[in-house]
């Protein structure tokens, strides 16, 4: 269906608590986002060609799934899908398609009709939802939002920052179980010299952060806007426990993250167009807005927007075990390191810079705050996007009645 329209509860409400920004608060940073120069939205067409990345196998890290399984962490080996040979990948153009036999339509308006109409407001609204089966669009739904226009992405931009690691994980140009290299800890001694990329990609470097959105002077908000250095803040924070031991959830690390693949390849410009070539243009992705900061580093905790079909197409790469269109974007074994459970939290829900739900096993997803989504259910080779502006838990709903009308 095409118009121009547009674990359990305990641990969801969790996961929102900590990803919910206040609306103030977000006023503050859209102000900065549209007023500020440091603001790019690009059309990476325009750009020079794509370069795909030749992606080496990679090792998961000696030990994780030992860890997993004594920290009883559930994990499972899937079957990732592979693209059928009638169906084209949508670099350019999606293929569309009908609803699978066993998917009632009048259900699936029913959910949609609900989510654009009484769990919908002027305010706080379900924008778009998109699902992806086989590799067609059999769903596409807008909420008053123009398909062309890039959406907010929030934490989601994690999930997108943790593929540019793996990217240069597979050039060989970073160790994910090596020591970051980070000026502010260099001084002999120093504890924090300790923190491996793989701790900051599964939120477990210790460093000390209060992830709340009510305070304005708080971690998250200094780190939001333009004017500031983001990676540098986070860095300088103390040890408020041992690294790998405990799992908090992070911003700051991510911008660390993004410091690492900024040092790599550069700053400003170079960082952005490397993006676009290195992972963006490959999938046909035209359209993307970053936020950077005064230091030029993209916002790898909140900020890369993209259309929501673009956002679809990066579901779909994970998918597909990070292959698109026969070429390996993301290294073998990366999409699997990125879905194991990180042993230091008590129950599965996270892995690097991906969140996992028991209640569907072999599902995981970049999620944001006010309700992004990007599902991946790569054996049914099933991607379900929900995009919202809604802060409470409306979109959960939604979600939830679109994975038991398609069986996951």
């Amino acid at each position: 269906m095409r118009h121009d329209l547009e674990c359990g509860t305990r641990r969801r409400t969790a996961r929102r608590s900590v990803v919910s920004l206040a609306l103030a608060a977000l006023l503050l940073v859209a102000a900065a986002c549209t007023s500020d120069d440091s603001s790019q939205s690009a059309d990476t067409t325009t750009t020079t060609s794509a370069i795909t990345p030749t992606a080496e196998s990679f090792s998961i890290p000696e030990g994780l799934r030992d860890r997993v399984e004594e920290a009883g962490l559930p994990f499972e080996e899937i079957d990732y899908a592979t693209a059928p040979d009638d169906v084209p990948w949508p670099t350019e153009e999606w293929p569309t398609g009908d609803l699978p036999d066993d998917v009632d339509p009048a259900e699936v308006q029913a959910v949609v009709d609900k989510a654009f109409g009484e769990l919908s407001s002027d305010d706080q609204s379900i924008d778009a939802i998109l699902v992806v089966k086989d590799g067609r669009l059999v769903v596409e739904e807008y909420n008053n939002w123009d398909p062309d226009e890039v959406h907010a992405s929030w934490s989601m931009a994690k999930s997108i920052n943790s593929a540019l690691v793996g990217i240069l994980v597979g050039e060989g140009r970073l160790d994910i179980t090596e020591p970051v290299d980070a000026p502010e800890w260099s001084e002999p001694g120093d504890p924090r010299a300790e923190i491996t990329l793989d701790e900051l990609l599964r939120m477990s470097s210790g460093l000390e952060w209060e992830e709340s959105y009510e305070d304005s002077n708080g971690d998250v908000l200094k780190t939001l806007g333009s004017d500031s250095d983001r990676a540098g803040y986070t860095a300088s924070k103390p040890l408020a426990d041992e690294p790998d031991t405990e799992w908090y959830y992070s911003t700051g690390t991510a911008n660390l993250i993004a410091r690492s693949v900024a040092e790599e390849v550069g700053y400003g410009d170079e960082l952005t167009n490397w993006i676009d070539e290195a992972l963006l243009q490959p999938l046909g992705i035209t359209k993307v807005e970053h936020l950077l900061d005064e230091t030029g580093l993209h916002s790898g905790g909140s900020y890369i927007n993209l259309t929501p079909r673009d956002f679809a197409r990066f579901g779909l790469l994970y998918a597909r075990d990070g292959i698109w269109d026969g070429e390996r974007i993301v290294p073998e074994g990366w999409v699997d390191y990125s879905r194991m459970p990180t042993p230091t939290t008590d129950h599965v829900e996270y892995g690097a810079q991906w969140w996992l739900d028991e209640d569907h096993p072999g599902m995981f997803n970049a999620s944001g705050y006010n309700g992004q989504t990007i599902n991946v259910f790569p054996e049914e080779d099933l991607v379900i996007v929900v995009l919202s502006t809604a802060g409470d838990s409306r979109d959960e709903e939604v979600r939830e009645e679109l994975f038991d009308i398609f069986g996951v």
